[in-house]
Parts: structure tokens; C-alpha cells; sequence
């Protein structure tokens, strides 16, 4: 009677994970499934490769491993997913062509660092050679076609809190693709909503913020507040609940003529990172601007649709 219970518990599973819940995308990329639809998750060439113990290996004559890793810059992945995510994945036609299906995609455990992220694709030692992702570091995948082309993919078990990333290899003298992603407790985010909800109804809210003069000047209809930030600019604002997270911070307006319009920034695209610190809420690009002296150089990466850019901008003095 269990084993027909449990036979019957696995086969509503696979029915139910062969579903779809919202329409399958159609243009080439990896979405995530959230409450409201599909999110497109911006991908990154895996080519920044590091040689890690190269000196602790031939001092020990090969006996501690030399490794090469894949490293992704910044601590954290701008997208952050449930525990039990699910994942769509179409082709584009170059790697379609190429034979390029949900069956290439791995989905990895990443190493954490302070400052970045990386898995291990190579080692090299006395005892040990091995190249590809080691089975250690794999976490084990479901995957099912729900159209031509189109697949569902989703991990076979709940994921732990931490940093994880779809690995795409695609052959045909392409290089790799990495989709990074980070997972944390659902129960976690929906009490930070309800927190920012019970802040938000309780204080007055800066509907227009200046994410770089930080003179914070409100629209009319907002109450007036007193500067916080006086010096350092871009000359971006934005709108909204300082402390919401959200997956880069989009800018509602430009100062014309300032740095970020200069740099060739424009309204509607989203601050991701400074300095290659990744930002994720409209304070902590706040914060990170306000570090700098006016006439400082700062690199900016930000997203405009669906491409990431990056450029560089003089930090100036706020009028």
C-alpha cells in the first residue's frame, strides 16, 4: 500500500510539473516562473577562468590539487528565486542548430566568496585529474519539452538558501552560458514585504528620489523633506520605496547634461552595479554614490531591456 501510495504521489508530480502554468515564451532565453508571469534572466559568457592553489601545488609536488574555476563578479545574483523554482528554456536558433536542448543544462551548487562566485571546471594533481563540472558541486535536474523547442526545467528537490547557476554548454565552438540565481526562504521575503508594507504606511514616502544628487527633491504633491545626501551626483533620479528590493535600480528621470546622461544613460534603465558592487535597492545606490568625491571615476553597469552595458562617469557636485 506505500509503494503504490508513494508510486501514486511521484506520477501527480511529473503530471503536474509537465503543465504550464502561463504561456511559454517565445523569444529565445531563460525565464523563471514568479506569481505574476514569466521573468527573462539576463545570462553571462563563462570565460573568466581562474587558476586557484597553482603555488600550494608544486610547492606540495602535486599533492593538493591546482583547480581552474569559473568565476562571476559580485557576491550575490541579482536574481533571487523561491526554494522551488521553476525554469523555461528556449534555444535561440544558432544553438538550436547546433543540437542545443535542455538536456545541456546543468544547474550548479556556486562556491561563495566576499566579492565574487565560481565553481570548479578543472584540477589538476598527483592524485587527482579531472576536468567538467564535478558531480559534487550538480544538483540533479527535471526536465520536459512542453512545446517544440520550449522546455521546463526545475530541480528535483527543494534548493538550500545560496548561489546557484544554470550551466548551458553549447558546442559548435561557442562558449558556455551561465545563468546565476540566488534562493532564499520564501517565508523570508514575504515577512520583508509585509515589514516594508507596515514601514511604508506609517512614514511619509519620497515619491521622487534623487538616486545621485541626493538633495531629495519631492514632486509638489509630496511632503517636503531636508536634504540627506549634498554633494555627489549623477544627476539620476527614482521613484518608489528606498529600502524595496528590486533587480537593479531604475532610473525616472535624468538631469540633463549630467553625468549619467553624458554617459549615455537614459530614463528607464536600471542601475545594477557600481565599481562592480551589485546594488539592489534605491539606498544602497544611495550609499555607494555618496562614497565618492565629486570628480571621482566610477564604472556603472546597467541594463536597458534586456542587454547590460557598462561605461564610466565623473561623479559631480550637486547645484
Amino acid at each position: 500500500m506505500k509503494i503504490a501510495l508513494f508510486v501514486g504521489m511521484w506520477a501527480l508530480v511529473v503530471m503536474s510539473f509537465g503543465q504550464t502554468t502561463f504561456p511559454a515564451p517565445s523569444d529565445p532565453g531563460m525565464y523563471v516562473e514568479e506569481s505574476d508571469g514569466l521573468l527573462k534572466i539576463i545570462g553571462q559568457i563563462a570565460e573568466f577562468k581562474r587558476s586557484g592553489s597553482a603555488l600550494v601545488s608544486h610547492a606540495t609536488i602535486g599533492i593538493k590539487s591546482q583547480k581552474e574555476n569559473i568565476q562571476l563578479l559580485g557576491p550575490h545574483a541579482q536574481t533571487v528565486v523561491s526554494s522551488q523554482p521553476i525554469f523555461y528554456f528556449l534555444p535561440a536558433k544558432q544553438e538550436a542548430d547546433a543540437g542545443v536542448n535542455a538536456g545541456d543544462l546543468i544547474l550548479i551548487r556556486l562556491e561563495e566568496k566576499p566579492e565574487r562566485r565560481q565553481f570548479e571546471i578543472a584540477a589538476r594533481g598527483a592524485w587527482r585529474s579531472s576536468s567538467g563540472i564535478s558531480l559534487t558541486h550538480q544538483v540533479q535536474l527535471m526536465r520536459s519539452e512542453v512545446k517544440s523547442g520550449v522546455y521546463r526545467i526545475a530541480p528535483a528537490s527543494s534548493l538550500d538558501r545560496g548561489e546557484y547557476a544554470l550551466y548551458l554548454s553549447r558546442g559548435e565552438g561557442m562558449a558556455a552560458y551561465v545563468y546565476d540565481f540566488g534562493v532564499q526562504e520564501r517565508a523570508t521575503v514575504v515577512a520583508k514585504e509585509h515589514q516594508t508594507t507596515s514601514v511604508s504606511q506609517s512614514a511619509p514616502q519620497i515619491q521622487s528620489i534623487s538616486a545621485a544628487d541626493f538633495s531629495s527633491k519631492p514632486r509638489a504633491s509630496t511632503p517636503s523633506i531636508a536634504p540627506v545626501f549634498k554633494d555627489a551626483t549623477i544627476g539620476a533620479f527614482c521613484d518608489g520605496n528606498p529600502d524595496l528590493h528590486h533587480d537593479g535600480v531604475t532610473l525616472t528621470a535624468l538631469a540633463p547634461g549630467g553625468p549619467a546622461d553624458q554617459a549615455g544613460i537614459k530614463a528607464g534603465d536600471a542601475i545594477l552595479a557600481v565599481n562592480d558592487r551589485y546594488l539592489f535597492t534605491i539606498r544602497e545606490l544611495q550609499d555607494e554614490i555618496t562614497r565618492h568625491q565629486p570628480g571621482t571615476k566610477i564604472a556603472i553597469r546597467y541594463r536597458r531591456y534586456s542587454t547590460i552595458y557598462d561605461t564610466f562617469l565623473v561623479v559631480a557636485q550637486s547645484q
